[in-house]
């Protein structure tokens, strides 16, 4: 498994996704933070389902979650 196989299996996981029939991301810009010395990226996450999209958690609870793994 490549990396990039990785990293959308891994934002699969984290939206929760159970009708998923294609998922995909982009980077749409890059960027270098001076302040804080660290590159920054900017991804676009894609998803195809068939009927409705179940998600495990709520938005706050996941952007907690996203920054718990960052950080």
């Amino acid at each position: 498994m490549n990396t990039e196989n990785k990293l959308i299996n891994l934002l699969d996981k984290l939206f929760g996704l159970k009708n998923k029939t294609k998922s995909s991301y982009r980077v749409v810009s890059q960027d270098f933070d001076e302040k804080a010395n660290e590159h920054v990226a900017l991804i676009e996450y894609r998803f195809r389902g068939n009927g409705p999209v179940v998600t495990k958690k709520d938005q706050k609870s996941l952007i907690r979650e996203i920054n718990d793994r960052v950080f």
